[in-house]
């Protein structure tokens, strides 16, 4: 509880100090706010390593990745084709800034009867606590999964080196996953990106 409330008092000091000067402070040496974006691994089919992420909290978020029952799970248990993985850190000045982005483009799947249930999406928060990733969740409305990353360990598997980082990998539910897109920095147009994501992942 008392690192709890040492947590929340050190988010609020950064959040009155953001609103009272305009400037974004710079968070980490270890997570880098990237505006330009840069294309680094287009569509190449790299296979990344076999790793578990911790199971969502809530009910329905397991129902929307198609999983069950607690503790870990693997990309490859996902019931989907194509999963879109959003880099994230709650003191990154860009996620927060095209965080209202990242939520149309879920809804724009979720529109789609012939895409909602091959496309699944996933945030996972570089540096951040199940604590600060609830706390992104709240406050930007977020309705995809949330999963924190405090020790770095899943972002380092998969080769970020800044944030927001988006990823895109084809599900394999028996062997390894195929990574087919990796960019940092964001997207210009969502719709764009979508159809980017279904023409180099083969989804038809």
């Amino acid at each position: 509880m008392e690192k709890s409330n040492k947590r929340f008092v050190c988010i609020l000091f950064i959040l009155l100090a953001l609103l009272f000067t305009g400037n974004p402070p710079v968070w980490s040496a270890n997570v880098t706010a990237l505006s330009n974006p840069v294309k680094s691994d287009p569509g190449n089919n790299t296979s990344i390593p076999v790793f578990e992420l911790p199971m969502p909290g809530s009910e329905r978020e397991k129902s929307y990745l198609g999983l069950s029952g607690t503790g870990n799970f693997k990309i490859g248990q996902i019931k989907a084709q194509v999963l879109i993985i959003e880099v994230f850190s709650l003191y990154c000045p860009h996620c927060q800034r095209t965080a209202s982005q990242i939520n149309e483009l879920y809804q724009k799947i979720q529109e789609r009867p012939d895409m909602k249930e091959k496309i699944k999406m996933i945030g996972i928060g570089v540096n951040n606590s199940a604590y600060e990733v609830d706390s992104y969740r709240k406050r930007y409305k977020v309705p995809f999964p949330l999963i924190p990353d405090e020790s770095m360990e899943i972002s380092k598997i998969l080769g970020v080196r800044g944030t927001p980082t988006f990823i895109g990998i084809k599900v394999n539910g028996k062997g390894t996953q195929k990574r087919f897109y990796f960019e940092e920095g964001g997207f210009q147009d969502t719709q764009q990106f979508l159809t980017e994501i279904i023409k180099l992942s083969g989804l038809k």
